[in-house]
């Protein structure tokens, strides 16, 4: 038959792949037997020497910076604003007109009452705000307070909500006549305020009552002076708040970097939750290795210390590397070394369960040959799909994602490569003190059990003291490693539990795909911090009871003549285009145009008459001045160089809304004819909505197209290609689908843990496949019968400590951890199930065809190789006859 003919060719091919990369294997392993030492000796120093290079670990802790896009439109936009308009925060500050980088103090205030729209309200917030001026610190001889350090204007020191507690607005909280959202100042105007106060109730234009307002304090961004002055001073600021106490007011508080500062120590805290995971993975391998036969000298439980080890020294010499390399150490990399110490005892296993098969070779050099031969091509599979998709997630533009990958895929490498020589090495040591017959916890040659009998040893000293080298897998297999070949194929090879299990699955991908259809996306900032860190409080009261209203700053960024009419009509154009959008407020805008078209100094008789009365009486003038910023003029003061104006958004709580509403902002400004662009801060944290679902699916695509040309690799069998393709698309879409039900939205962070899942979601099935493609049986049956039995435990086991190495973040308090754990659970489940119970289960019904591969070994010799040719050809033509 043609069908068949071509099955059995492409099991020829995979069979003479898997026969010339495991004989390399071998090669190796017998090389390493001979010289166990030296790589024990290399690999310390190697580790150890990159580990020096954590001298130059450096933390990017900006959270704008790490879990925003690199470079992206909004961050353009803000670097062009900063170099139209000068940083005029030392003399002529106005809060509207910052970028993003601005530097303040907020502190929200809350009434027992529920309004503090009350005469003792206010004068508790005057009392608040006198404390925090009070605050000094000495740097370098010079008082720090905050009066030598915000920012200004011809007032003096601004704050935004000083107002609350002036005569003028007290006044009209006792006649019951606060406008909103303008409240008209003598001294300052109209103020605006409706991000001041939260839990507003109106009567028309009247505010009747406010649950909360805001007084915020702005400093100046003018030189490295002030900035160094007020991270010292905001130090000071948070210890006193956290002491503040009032009987009339409760207050939550933030400054510029707490979000960073506080995401930074929860990391730091929970990262020492990584010593009790250690010594939870070293238990767990010791307990795992221990032979269910007790034997003083095949035992091998000792052999989960250099596992363990191994993964440890890869963490060390990956955090060194990189850190030497200058890539930033960001919070998200904490989960890092969780993640290397399951991926490092996974190989462990691997490679122990070769070993076990290779008990029947004599010499220690053949048996180390066939355990690099078996498990060489296992572990090297799943460490280069894990390197690849951590390189495909470098490409990422999330500055976050690009260095976990980096650091992470740089930890993989290495722990492969700790594995194959340091471990390995290890297990030669071990496979000698055992060809020497001796005892495995002294090292004392003792004799055999027979032996022991025959001498009349009492049973304590034979129990204790004797012992003979394995022969097979049965006598070093530990209890865990006879569990899954005993308990699986009679789950999986059961009729009714196969149509179970079928149904079960299509359960799973229809509650996975609708997860998919209400999953959300965007990252809520309060919860990167624990519940108990002021942060999240403050964050909490801000999110919940104030308005999200975006000011968003149209610019002309470029030289019109703005005396002419036609120019000033597109202006206007544009701003009544925009505000027809429904998230726009229509009635409110700040527009320096309108307001000197209104003035007694505007003149247009010519472009000179207009700018310089413009900027020599119009701006000059008290109540104009707060326009200054908005406008840029040439070194000759005789043309405009750029302009801007604003207006305000609705209350916005979805991400969702907030990236589409930025969108929308860009293309009614693109669709102007003016040299204009849309810009808020705000927009830079907005960038993260509309980029991440892109962005994780073209990282995920590249991550598992490079993982399928791996496979590609070592595994050229089309239909093992189909199988593991479709199994791993099936746990993504698992993991993709269960973030709603977890809690968890698609965002940066979450990102990361998707982009790691790839390559975890290729390592179970991966082995189950390798194993099924090398096992022998006259049925279907029988080969996931040998299968289960030859991979099982390695698969069970690389499962059990991934979940030991991440099972201690439960008592986390970090959102970075928790989603971790999450994500990790979630692959581990998903991963685990696919490859025992999903892939056996379809292996049984339409796996390769069993007749294949019957009677045939793969061995490492070309004229092994050569005959497995043969007698696939021999076959052919016999039937052909």
């Amino acid at each position: 038959m043609l069908s068949e003919r071509i099955v059995m060719n492409f099991n020829a091919c995979y069979l003479r792949a898997e026969s010339m990369i495991g004989a390399a294997f071998a090669s190796y392993g017998r090389f390493l037997a001979g010289h166990p030492w030296k790589f024990i000796i290399g690999c310390v120093l190697v580790n150890g020497l990159l580990g020096i290079g954590m001298i130059r670990l450096k933390s990017e802790t900006d959270t704008a910076t790490v879990y925003t896009p690199m470079n992206s439109q909004a961050q353009q936009d803000s670097e062009k604003v900063r170099s139209l308009f000068p940083d005029t925060s030392g003399v002529s500050f106005v809060a509207i007109q910052r970028t993003d980088k601005r530097l303040e103090a907020d502190i929200l205030i809350r009434a027992p009452s529920g309004n503090v729209m009350d005469n003792t309200v206010l004068e508790e917030v005057k009392q608040l705000y006198n404390y925090i001026v009070s605050i000094n610190v000495d740097y370098d001889g010079e008082n720090i307070s905050v009066s030598n350090i915000c920012a200004r204007d011809i007032r003096g020191c601004v704050v935004g909500g000083d107002f609350f507690f002036s005569p003028e607005f007290i006044v009209a909280v006792n006649n019951g006549n606060v406008t909103y959202p303008f409240f008209h100042h003598p001294k300052t105007g109209m103020i605006f305020y409706q991000n001041r106060v939260g839990d507003v109730r109106v009567n028309g234009p009247i505010l009747t009552s406010a649950g909360m307002l805001s007084l915020r304090f702005y400093f100046r961004t003018d030189g490295d002076k002030y900035k160094q002055m007020y991270k010292i001073w905001k130090d000071e600021f948070i210890s006193k708040m956290k002491s503040f106490f009032s009987k009339h007011v409760e207050i939550a508080f933030s400054h510029s970097d707490s979000l960073g500062d506080e995401l930074s120590n929860t990391i730091s805290g929970d990262i020492t939750l990584f010593s009790i995971t250690f010594t939870i993975m070293i238990t767990y391998a010791c307990v795992a290795t221990l032979t269910a036969k007790w034997d003083c000298v095949g035992q091998r439980s000792h052999l989960g210390y250099p596992g363990v080890i191994a993964a440890g020294m890869s963490i060390i010499s990956s955090f060194g590397l990189v850190s030497a390399c200058g890539v930033k150490f960001v919070s998200i990399v904490g989960v890092m070394p969780f993640l290397i110490i399951g991926i490092g005892v996974d190989d462990m296993f691997v490679l122990l369960s070769g070993l076990s098969d290779a008990q029947g070779k004599t010499t220690v050099e053949e048996r180390m040959a066939e355990t690099m031969r078996k498990s060489g091509v296992a572990i090297s599979i799943t460490s280069l799909t894990n390197l690849l998709a951590f390189i495909a997630g470098a490409t990422s533009t999330f500055l976050g994602v690009r260095n976990f990958c980096i650091y992470t895929g740089t930890a993989v490498l290495f722990c492969y490569l700790n594995q194959t020589t340091f471990f390995v090495a290890c297990l030669t040591l071990h496979e000698k003190r055992v060809a020497a017959r001796r005892h495995f916890f002294t090292c004392i040659k003792v004799i055999s059990k027979d032996e022991a009998i025959e001498a009349n040893r009492s049973k304590g000293n034979i129990l204790c003291c004797t012992g003979s080298p394995p022969r097979s897998r049965k006598d070093v297999e530990s209890f865990i490693d006879k569990l899954p070949g005993w308990l699986l194929p009679k789950i999986v090879l059961n009729l009714p539990m196969k149509i179970i299990i079928l149904i079960l699955f299509a359960v799973y991908l229809a509650a996975s795909i609708y997860g998919i259809t209400v999953l959300k996306q965007g990252l809520e900032l309060k919860n990167l911090v624990s519940e108990s860190s002021y942060y999240y409080k403050y964050r909490d009261w801000s999110d919940t009871h104030f308005q999200t209203t975006t000011p968003v700053s149209l610019v002309i960024y470029s030289t019109i003549t703005y005396s002419d009419v036609s120019n000033q009509n597109k202006i206007r154009l544009l701003l009544d285009n925009i505000k027809k959008d429904n998230d726009i407020q229509n009635s409110t805008e700040i527009n320096w145009l309108s307001a000197y078209q209104r003035s007694s100094f505007y003149d247009n008789s010519s472009e000179e008459s207009f700018v310089s009365n413009l900027k020599e009486r119009f701006l000059k003038s008290q109540f104009f001045k707060k326009y200054e910023n908005d406008v840029s003029f040439d070194d000759t003061n005789l043309t405009i160089t750029a302009s801007r104006y604003y207006v305000f958004s609705f209350d916005q709580k979805s991400t969702m809304a907030q990236g589409n509403f930025m969108l929308r902002m860009r293309d009614v400004a693109s669709q102007s004819t003016l040299p204009v662009f849309a810009f808020a801060p705000s927009f830079i944290y907005f960038e993260q909505y509309v980029e991440i679902l892109p962005q994780t699916l073209q990282t995920v695509g590249i991550a598992i197209v490079v993982v399928f040309f791996v496979t590609v690799l070592f595994m050229p069998h089309p239909v093992l290609l189909m199988f593991l393709t479709i199994t791993v698309a099936m746990v993504m879409v698992g993991v993709f689908g269960f973030l709603d039900y977890f809690g968890l939205t698609l965002s940066s962070i979450t990102m990361v843990h998707i982009v790691m899942s790839v390559g975890f979601s290729v390592d179970f099935t991966t082995h189950i496949c390798h194993g099924y493609m090398l096992s022998t049986g006259d049925t279907r049956n029988e080969r996931v019968r040998s299968t289960l039995v030859r991979s099982g435990a390695p698969i069970v086991h690389g499962a059990t400590s991934s979940l030991l190495g991440v099972i201690i973040l439960l008592k986390t308090s970090s959102y970075v951890f928790m989603s971790f754990f999450k994500i990790m659970l979630l692959v581990i489940i998903f991963g685990i199930a696919h490859a025992v119970l999903f892939l056996p289960v379809i292996f049984s019904l339409i796996g390769p065809h069993e007749e294949s591969n019957r009677g045939i070994k793969v061995d490492d010799s070309k004229k092994d190789v050569m005959r497995v040719q043969k007698t696939l050809e021999d076959k052919s033509k016999k039937e052909k006859k």
